[in-house]
């Protein structure tokens, strides 16, 4: 055994050290102290959903997590991109469920995808028949239907030409038929209901991704990270169903995630231009 005095030094140092935050980083376990802290934005057009339904539709998902870890979850809905990265400057939420170009962005933040919808994210430009493309309607800035519309244009070069921003697909469909722009960018199915009309025409493909992905703080140990993975891979049928009442794109299953995953929306970041 050391000396007393000698002891007492230690423990008086460590306190010290503790209050600096400058001592190992404790297990995850024992961090998330009993709570596992989730994070979910529900993509643009599921973002005004009752704040009810939203809780009642994602909690199997939320306790299938918790479960693989004995932590108790806690649910947050996030309603905008921005308020999503906002959060994650932040650091405090443990995991999020986000759409791919956010879940990229989050790599930046100490955060690392662990899971993915099984479904691939697919997207089309339309355009009106016969009219020449002036302007572009795109939806929220930064969701996965503008980057990677913006990126497609660079991509074929076409850059003279408007791109303004709505709240949501709905809003991109209503300025086609208004005529406020004479393009936009939309989800594959959504897109098909058009063209179908007659009066718009697939334009350009988007590049297909990655969909909704589940991203781990690196906080967590990679074990612990792994479990989590696991848990979303085997989510029971009835709680991906659940699930999806809550999230803009096709949800059917997961699989596991990886960075490497994610290189196209890294380079349609590097490249789309504001």
């Amino acid at each position: 055994m050391g000396h007393p005095r000698l002891l007492e030094i230690d423990m008086h140092r460590r306190s010290f050290l503790a209050g600096l935050g400058v001592l190992p980083v404790l297990p995850a376990a024992a961090a998330l102290k009993g709570e596992l802290n989730i994070g979910i934005y529900p993509g643009t057009a599921k973002a005004g959903i009752y704040g009810g339904d939203f809780h009642a539709y994602a909690s199997p998902f939320a306790q299938a997590l918790g479960a693989a870890l004995g932590l108790k979850p806690r649910l947050s809905l996030f309603r905008s991109i921005r308020s999503v990265q906002r959060s994650m400057e932040k650091g405090r939420v443990d995991l999020y469920f986000i759409p791919p170009t956010v879940a990229v962005t989050a790599l930046d933040h100490d955060y690392s995808p662990i899971a993915r919808v099984r479904d691939q994210a697919e997207g089309v430009l339309i355009r009106r028949r016969a009219k020449p493309v002036e302007a572009v309607a795109l939806p929220e800035k930064g969701s996965w239907l503008d980057l990677m519309a913006r990126y497609t244009l660079r991509q074929n070069k076409i850059e003279a030409v408007k791109t303004y921003n709505f709240k949501d697909p709905a809003d991109v469909i209503l300025a086609l038929q208004r005529e406020y722009a004479q393009a936009g960018s939309l989800r594959s199915k959504l897109a098909d209901e058009l063209t179908k009309k007659g009066e718009f025409e697939a334009w350009h493909p988007l590049p297909t991704t990655p969909d909704f992905t589940l991203v781990a703080s690196n906080r967590l140990e990679v074990a612990e990270r792994d479990k989590l993975a696991a848990a979303a891979v085997a989510l029971a049928p009835e709680a991906v169903q659940s699930l999806q009442k809550t999230i803009n794109s096709k949800v059917t299953g997961f699989v596991v995630a990886k960075q490497a995953d994610y290189g196209t929306i890294r380079q349609a970041l590097g490249e789309a231009g504001d």
